[in-house]
């Protein structure tokens, strides 16, 4: 009954508010009295599903306290920790600090390697440290990072799309008095960011890039490589005092740059400990023309891709296999819980990773990942073996879904990564992805299974608008791979009609399942369980569209009796979700009829108590509100709350979305010692549960204040 929870919250509401106002007027209730009916009547189709899924709230997770590092202010997103041998570069770090202090947002403008996350970084620890709470953002793609914010700030409904969001973030950013610091972190596109920059408020804004367009929306500073004296002090820091002469050399062959110093200072630590004379010699034998392209119009900083190099040489095979996984993984850094059992400290030794300040992520820098994707062995070996780090998603079950829904955003940044490398048109990737071969083909077919198990998940949450594009993308990588009409082609294309019509797109949905119940009629044949779903998924869909098709539902329900059984899932969903179509429509009293027939037959199947024949009888209580039988209402009410209470326990959001509907009813019905009761009660309880933003959690406590005033 999944599918038929989700589709109440973006079903029913949609005609019977209307509808239900008109039929107490014309039946002569007074404006109060209507108001709460009304209420009670849009406010319960949102089912207990969605709500624990934070339909109409966020699309993410609540509101969550942000990361506090010890002995700082609150943080969202991962600040990098300081590395060994950090140089202030004081010039640099003032000049941050003075256009900053003066409210412009400051943009740090130079090349790879140059050392301009790290000046960002350093700056955000300050600010950490001294109280002022950072929002870090990975800005390269910009719309993913600001969904996560919007949602770490509980900002987030249900239909924001990308401009929705911006505008949200740029307005909690501007309405802020007190300081905070956003860091926009290698971020590509100005107008971008651009339409993000507060105008008012105490944030200050920091950006990375390697991009000089910047200089028009933001105070530049230009960051270049390491002075001489700082590439020299960060060796002896890093490596201890030698040869002067020699790392002198050295810095004159990495050209200064703080990228290739790091990885040279990690190698020549050792073990085996390197003498600078020997890292050198070492360094200008290393044949990097012929193991590495050199892309046209960006060459590699003179001599990192050398130190890179010969730091990998110097990890065992299986850091070095581990390394180019990450590299084919998220830039902005792989969780360690993708990483359990294995042995980073070799990789961290060699400066070829960081960490975050909570040690929480793997960050490689996105040159090492370039020069690592291009040199070590197959690109799909690596894609496949990364793939299987995201296996983990098979494993959680719907139910588990909001619980698991960071690490599910994780696997989504993920597999998003890898499908890039798959399609072989990742930016700065000039040896093109796996394409072609079994292997190639393999390495697809497992991203293809990742994305779609991660959008199934956003469907669980009613988040089409999420689930669409990689379903989308899901299709047509199956249909290159096996043709249009393969059965998977067509499920994916199922999927991301059902996305469109979960994101209020009925028009679209409409138009796309019409299609997929043609296609599959054709290939499978019209009487095929899934062509059935499909025609299921149709009737649903055009009612959300406003063009009720009560003889299409009838048709499918009768064709599903007869292909699967009248009892089997398939065809209760079917009628539950025709129930919930004619509740939409206004029929109030045909919908009662059909939630009873499915309550009872719920009942026989699953048995009275089972959590969907529980969910179904709410339901059914919420369609006698809907047709006026207040009295019905709040004895169906006060049973199934009784029933839930005892199943799925007192907290269950099922339970808490009874126990609100009861409220409502008791309202409407004029009792209202009873209704500030059971307000109170469960307005505390879900704010405990689901989180004060939650726009049910608003109900109930405007519900207490309403009763509480009269």
């Amino acid at each position: 009954m999944r599918r038929s929870r989700v589709l109440i919250a973006t079903l029913a509401p949609l005609a019977t508010g209307g509808l239900a106002w008109w039929a107490c007027v014309a039946g002569g209730m007074d404006l109060d009295t209507t108001g709460i009916v009304v209420g009670l009547v849009v406010l319960l189709p949102a089912t207990p599903l969605a709500i624990w899924a934070g339909a109409g709230e966020s699309r993410r997770a609540p509101v969550r306290e942000p990361v506090r590092p010890e002995g700082g202010a609150a943080a969202i997103g991962e600040v990098p920790r300081r590395p060994r041998a950090f140089q202030q570069r004081p010039g640099l770090r003032d000049r941050i600090e003075e256009i900053l202090a003066s409210g412009r947002p400051c943009c740090l403008i130079g090349g790879k390697g140059v050392g301009k996350t790290q000046l960002a970084a350093a700056y955000a620890r300050t600010c950490l440290d001294d109280g002022v709470p950072v929002a870090w953002l990975a800005a390269e793609p910009l719309t993913a990072a600001l969904a996560e914010m919007a949602g770490e700030l509980g900002l987030l409904r249900e239909g924001d799309g990308p401009e929705e969001v911006r505008r949200k973030v740029r307005s909690w950013l501007a309405g802020r008095r007190e300081p905070y610091v956003l860091v926009l972190d290698s971020a590509a596109d100005p107008d971008e960011v651009a339409a993000l920059l507060p105008a008012t408020g105490g944030t200050r804004v920091l950006i990375t890039t390697n991009t000089h367009a910047f200089e028009r929306v933001a105070e530049p500073v230009v960051v270049d490589r390491f002075t001489a004296g700082e590439a020299l002090a960060y060796l002896r820091e890093r490596v201890g005092p030698g040869d002067v002469a020699a790392a002198r050399a050295l810095v004159r062959e990495l050209d200064r740059l703080p990228l290739a110093l790091a990885v040279a200072a990690a190698c020549m630590v050792g073990p085996p400990r390197l003498p600078y004379s020997a890292y050198i010699a070492r360094l200008r034998a290393e044949p990097v023309d012929r193991l590495l392209e050199r892309p046209s119009g960006e060459p590699y900083p003179r001599g990192v891709a050398q130190a890179i190099l010969l730091s990998l040489r110097a990890v065992g095979r299986a850091s070095r296999e581990l390394l180019a996984e990450l590299s084919v993984m998220a830039p902005a850094g792989v969780g360690t819980e993708f990483l359990e059992g294995e042995r980073l400290t070799e990789l961290a030794g060699q400066s070829l990773i960081s960490f975050s300040r909570d040690g929480s992520t793997v960050v490689v820098h996105r040159l090492v990942q370039r020069v690592v994707r291009e040199s070590e062995g197959s690109l799909a070996a690596t894609v496949e073996r990364a793939g299987r780090r995201l296996l983990g998603i098979r494993e959680v079950a719907d139910e588990d879904t909001w619980r698991r829904l960071p690490y599910i955003n994780a696997v989504d940044g993920h597999a998003a990564a890898l499908w890039q490398h798959t399609k072989g048109d990742t930016k700065g990737d000039t040896r093109g992805g796996p394409r072609g071969g079994p292997r190639g083909d393999a390495a697809a077919e497992l991203v293809l299974e990742v994305r779609q198990a991660v959008a199934q998940h956003f469907l669980y949450l009613n988040d089409g608008l999420r689930a669409a594009p990689i379903l989308r993308e899901v299709a047509e990588g199956w249909a290159r791979l096996h043709g249009q009409d393969d059965p998977r082609v067509l499920e994916a294309r199922h999927r991301l009609a059902t996305a469109h019509e979960f994101a209020g797109r009925f028009e679209e949905a409409v138009e796309r399942f019409g299609q997929v119940v043609a296609d599959r009629a054709r290939v499978l044949g019209s009487g095929h369980p899934d062509t059935l779903h499909s025609r299921a998924r149709l009737a649903s869909s055009l009612s959300g569209a406003g063009r009720f098709a009560p003889e299409l539902f009838e048709s499918v329900v009768a064709d599903q009796a007869r292909v699967l059984g009248p009892d089997d899932p398939a065809t209760l969903i079917t009628r539950f979700n025709q129930a919930l179509a004619h509740a939409g429509a206004g029929r109030h009293e045909e919908a009662v009829a059909l939630f009873e027939a499915v309550v009872a037959d719920q009942g026989r199947v699953l048995g009275e108590s089972h959590p969907e024949t529980l969910v179904s009888r709410g339901r059914l209580a919420q369609a006698c509100a809907g047709a006026g039988r207040t009295g019905a209402a709040i004895v169906l009410f006060e049973r199934v709350l009784g029933d839930q209470e005892r199943v799925v326990g007192a907290d269950h959001p099922d339970t808490l979305i009874t126990r609100l509907g009861l409220a409502a009813a008791y309202e409407a019905a004029g009792e209202r010692e009873e209704a500030r009761r059971e307000y109170g009660r469960v307005a505390e309880r879900m704010e405990a549960v689901l989180g004060a933003q939650q726009p049910m959690t608003a109900a109930a406590w405007e519900g207490l204040a309403r009763v509480s005033a009269g």
